[in-house]
């Protein structure tokens, strides 16, 4: 399928720096954008129509200067129409943002770019053109916030300059020297989505709002902390994570055991009734066999008659209490109790953390 380039700015009072990043793309890098799409506030969207009454805004229609400058220099004509699907506003309930000012309006703003982002990466033959020359600081901020989240490789953040003389004059080069004047920038930023692959996919997040994807990655990022890894002593029966460790009684440091041993093993849903099953009850006198042998347990009633859901519920709420009281944020312990997919009548449990984050010695 053939490659669809989409041009997608934040634009302000300046719907110049569409055209201009326009021109810079097409004409200079030779790059035929396919679609357009603005993000701006009400007064913005009267701006891009070319309907503001302030006397420093322009008088034309953004629309009719695209296909001014494509005439002019032969290029292709992006699909951009005078609609809520190519000029995006964000919304209140039914009341457009008339500015981008108070906090609830930088909650709302970058919603609005979160979602147009997300529709537009998840094809895979798009490549986006992100240009922050536009609009406020922070709607510019929002933007490349976001692109950091959903871009893949070929995606690009832009910035167009050029100089002074030059600026808001028109809405694209007349001349050589305006050419030659304006530049387009390739801003750096650092791409999220090969962290979020996994979880991008998911219902929830795909449906979740700008600021809940931020703590999201927030949080994937602290669990992916080189240092953050569970050791699992088993000669002290500790486990340690960086500089404290916490001592478990033998039955809770091999019920854990038991836990990370399936893990690697490629067995990563345990069931309640796997667990109170004979194989489950033979593998842990193969355990204090091998790691604790003058542990007598013979007398022990589990190894007589077996676990029980009880022993389960027990040494899974005294195991997940001593990892929570050995990690004090909560958004890394999570990643290293034992926690469970709740589904009636066949629940599973499981450690979240990546095989590779434990550590047996």
């Amino acid at each position: 399928m053939k490659t669809k380039n989409i041009l997608i700015c934040v634009s302000g009072l300046t719907p110049q720096i569409v055209t201009e990043t326009l021109f810079c793309l097409s004409y200079k890098e030779k790059i035929s954008i396919d679609e357009i799409y603005i993000l701006t506030t009400k007064r913005g969207r009267d701006v891009i129509l070319g309907r503001d009454k302030h006397p420093s805004t322009p008088k034309t229609a953004l629309k009719d200067e695209i296909q001014n400058l494509c005439k002019k220099y032969k290029l292709k004509e992006p699909l951009f129409e005078e609609n809520d699907t190519h000029i995006i506003v964000a919304k209140e309930e039914s009341i457009e943002l008339p500015d981008i000012r108070s906090d609830k309006d930088n909650i709302l703003f970058p919603n609005k770019i979160c979602e147009l982002l997300r529709e537009k990466t998840s094809e895979p033959n798009n490549v986006i053109y992100c240009s922050i020359t536009g609009g406020r600081k922070s709607m510019s901020v929002h933007l490349a916030n976001a692109l950091s989240i959903f871009a893949r490789e070929n995606d690009r953040l832009v910035h167009v300059l050029t100089k002074e003389e030059h600026e808001f004059k028109g809405f694209y080069p007349q001349t050589k020297k305006e050419i030659n004047d304006l530049e387009l920038a390739n801003l750096p930023f650092v791409r999220l989505r090969p962290i979020l692959s996994a979880e991008i996919k998911r219902p929830d997040l795909l449906t979740s709002n700008f600021d809940e994807i931020v703590n999201f990655t927030q949080k994937q990022l602290k669990a992916l902390t080189p240092s953050n890894k569970m050791i699992l002593d088993i000669e002290r029966r500790e486990l340690r994570f960086g500089n404290y460790n916490i001592e478990l009684e033998p039955l809770e440091f091999l019920f854990y055991y038991f836990f990370v041993d399936s893990k690697e093993k490629g067995r990563n849903n345990i069931s309640v009734q796997e667990f109170i099953s004979d194989e489950t009850k033979n593998k842990f006198i193969e355990y204090f066999n091998l790691y604790f042998p003058n542990r007598y347990i013979e007398e022990q009633k589990w190894y007589k008659k077996g676990f029980s859901k009880e022993d389960f519920r027990v040494k899974r709420s005294r195991v997940n209490s001593k990892i929570n009281d050995l990690i004090d944020d909560p958004d890394i312990s999570s990643y290293f109790v034992i926690d469970v997919n709740k589904k009636y009548g066949s629940s599973t449990y499981y450690l979240k953390a990546e095989k590779d984050r434990f550590i047996i010695k």
